[in-house]
């Protein structure tokens, strides 16, 4: 039954069959099969029935919150007396830019605490990772802070406040950074992410019109492509020190409040599991900040 009764659950959470089907990747009714199934497992009515419409009965409740309850033990009996002795897996979803900085310091806390336990690196962007998550695909993701409000249905601790640079081919001397974007073609970072809003959002409240010749997601390619003389291009500090190694000039705009923050977030109905105790690990080893 605990099939059924995790969709008994997440009925509450979405507020209809149909909207459960669409966020658990049932359909409708195979969601009404599950609960029929529930109801007469039990022999009782969970719902009242008014035509399309559906509404916890005062039964329903009642087995609504022992299911509840019901999963907070089953997590709780998911957990080693010892962290040291957790053999689980983890799944991490991680941004492709965190993967060679500071993602090896969050494994390095992570192992120091649980050992023995079988990590899954999940690579993806932030948007996908994101909804990933939602889905229970991944248990925990490292991602860029989406610029919309993060429902109170997950937890989430900043490890990171990346500054928003401008970078040039080595020969370009102007010395203004409006004057710089305005007057050479522009390498932009993919609009569609999290961090590509931050400097869209920038552009747009400075009124800066660029000449985009390309939209790229991935930060180390516009690096490439700025090295080969091709543009000019605003990205996060990933790095900057390695940057000055190498055939471009990094201009810093002086805009404290321009940056993307890198995030480690979790849904809040695994705050009593393992998956909490592995976040407050790496976030006292790793973090800047929390929320």
């Amino acid at each position: 039954m605990f099939h059924e009764l995790k969709t008994l659950i997440a009925i509450k959470k979405y507020g209809s069959f149909s909207a459960t089907g669409n966020n658990v990747g049932l359909t409708q009714a195979a969601v009404s099969a599950q609960i029929k199934s529930l109801e007469s497992y039990l022999g009782i009515k969970l719902f009242e029935r008014n035509g399309k419409t559906v509404q916890f009965n005062s039964e329903g409740l009642r087995v609504l919150a022992l299911a509840e309850q019901l999963f907070e033990l089953v997590d709780k009996m998911k957990q080693p007396e010892c962290m040291a002795d957790f053999t689980g897996e983890i799944r991490i979803g991680a941004i492709a830019s965190i993967q060679s900085n500071i993602l090896p310091e969050i494994l390095e806390e992570l192992f120091k605490y649980f050992p023995k336990a079988k990590i899954k690196l999940i690579p993806g962007v932030s948007f996908n990772l994101f909804h990933q998550l939602g889905k229970n695909e991944i248990d925990l993701a490292i991602i860029i802070k989406p610029n919309f409000e993060i429902s109170d249905d997950y937890c989430y601790y900043t490890l990171k406040k990346e500054p928003i640079f401008l970078i040039t081919p080595i020969d370009i001397h102007e010395k203004h950074p409006v004057e710089i974007l305005k007057n050479n073609p522009f390498i932009r970072y993919d609009y569609s992410s999290f961090g590509g809003k931050v400097v869209a959002n920038y552009l747009n409240r400075n009124q800066i019109k660029t000449n985009d010749i390309i939209e790229v997601d991935e930060i180390e390619a516009i690096i490439r492509m700025v090295e080969k003389n091709l543009g000019v291009a605003l990205i996060p500090d990933i790095g900057m020190n390695k940057l000055k190694e190498k055939n471009i000039n990094i201009i810093d705009l002086k805009q404290p409040d321009l940056y993307r923050e890198i995030i480690i977030i979790h849904k809040k109905n695994t705050e009593d599991s393992i998956i909490s105790s592995i976040v407050s690990k790496i976030v006292e080893g790793v973090a800047i900040g929390d929320k």
